[in-house]
């Protein structure tokens, strides 16, 4: 099944290459399942955002900015392929959009992204800073994974909604002089106040992460990781729609398990906050 708003039936029509990596194979939680979100997404998608009257299909629009991106499913591929299908989606000039699988699968995709664009700034939405360094290649070691691709820049880079950090990772941010902002912070000052500060860390090429568990398990419960005291689901969008007009290159969403949502409510959430941000890649900067 496709996601819901694929509206292009081949790759050379496509601005925007959806692709699943249905892959948990670096997780350590103790809730698995991720491997599944990339199938469910699409499932749900389909099952609450399309109506039917009088034998014609209607698909809901984006609620925040016009959708004008053609938009093809890839379908889903095998993690060791995906930094590969990576590198020919940009460099065909297209925006890829990948669904996990656990949060590993995004070093494979900036390894892709690392071969074609220069200067990439990573805007990283997480519960968990992912910076453990004393292990790695797993979904918490992710940031260290990438400390030596050549064109990722992490001045330019961001971390935004942490609330659960392990000592080293506090460490690693200190060392590293990685900007972070907490989910208290992000109450604190206000939406338009990080989003000011986004806007003053980042630069043109910006590649956009997200763990689903950076939203509250209040609407995202259905996570591999689930930390409270999180983003509430419009103050992660209001982010995304703001973020993602600054010159986006791609993003991910992952860490949806399925087996723990709740009436689908973490699918529902992350197909809509997927379409909302390919749509707002088009809008005018504010």
């Amino acid at each position: 099944m496709q996601f819901a708003w694929a509206n292009v039936e081949n790759f050379e029509k496509a601005d925007v290459v959806i692709i699943g990596v249905p892959d948990e194979s670096a997780s350590r939680a103790l809730r698995k399942g991720a491997s599944k979100a990339p199938d469910r997404i699409r499932k749900i998608s389909n099952e609450r955002e399309v109506f039917e009257r009088k034998k014609i299909k209607v698909i809901t629009l984006p609620g925040v900015c016009p959708l004008e991106k053609r938009i093809f499913d890839h379908g889903n591929v095998k993690k060791k392929d995906i930094s590969k299908i990576i590198e020919k989606i940009v460099s065909n000039g297209k925006i890829p959009v990948t669904i996990g699988g656990d949060h590993s699968i995004t070093a494979e995709i900036l390894k892709g992204i690392d071969k074609v664009k220069k200067n990439v700034g990573i805007v990283y939405f997480d519960a968990h800073p992912d910076f453990i360094c004393s292990s790695k290649q797993y979904y918490g070691s992710v940031v260290c994974d990438i400390l030596d691709y050549k064109n990722i820049n992490f001045d330019s880079s961001i971390e935004i909604g942490l609330r659960a950090p392990e000592p080293e990772e506090l460490i690693n941010i200190r060392r590293k002089h990685l900007k972070t902002i907490a989910s208290v912070d992000v109450v604190e000052k206000g939406l338009q106040k990080v989003v000011e500060e986004v806007k003053e860390r980042v630069e043109e090429n910006i590649y956009i992460s997200i763990d689903m568990d950076v939203v509250d398990p209040a609407f995202a419960p259905g996570v591999s990781t689930p930390a409270p005291a999180g983003l509430l689901s419009n103050q992660l969008i209001y982010l995304l729609k703001e973020v993602s007009k600054l010159g986006t290159i791609g993003f991910d969403i992952m860490e949806v398990c399925p087996a723990y949502d709740i009436q689908d409510m973490t699918s529902h959430l992350a197909a809509r906050i997927i379409i909302e941000t390919i749509s707002c890649m088009t809008c005018k900067i504010s």
